[in-house]
């Protein structure tokens, strides 16, 4: 067998596997596939979404209405695309990122994670 097939091959199988990133999402690395939760509150200063299927976040009392919500994260949403608050949809938790965000007092939950909407 010739050693130049061989290395090509090898060099082609390398930059195949290198572009097949399964663990990503819009260029970000996945911290937390498969959640499933709606938006509780939103403002320039924060957006309160509540995780639905997985105990993740903590105890947040709503400014507004002072109800107690469990399972609570102040979230920056990369592609929210106009979602309105309580409606359900499909996200994933991805490694965060800076964001801007407008300088008002708001009770934010005290988990914060960037997050990437991939269904309803």
């Amino acid at each position: 067998m010739k050693p130049v097939p061989v290395l090509l091959c090898t060099i082609y199988m390398f930059i195949l596997s290198a572009g097949c990133r399964k663990n990503e999402e819009s260029g970000r690395p996945i911290l937390q596939k498969g959640l499933r939760g709606k938006i509780l509150y939103s403002s320039c200063a924060t957006t309160a979404v509540q995780v639905l299927n997985k105990d993740i976040g903590t105890e947040w009392t709503s400014c507004q209405d002072k109800k107690i919500y469990e399972h609570v994260i102040d979230a920056n949403i990369v592609n929210r695309n106009s979602l309105a608050a309580g409606v359900e949809f499909s996200f994933n938790i991805v490694e965060d990122e800076p964001e801007f965000r407008c300088d008002m007092l708001d009770c934010n939950p005290p988990t914060f994670a960037t997050i990437v909407i991939t269904g309803d």
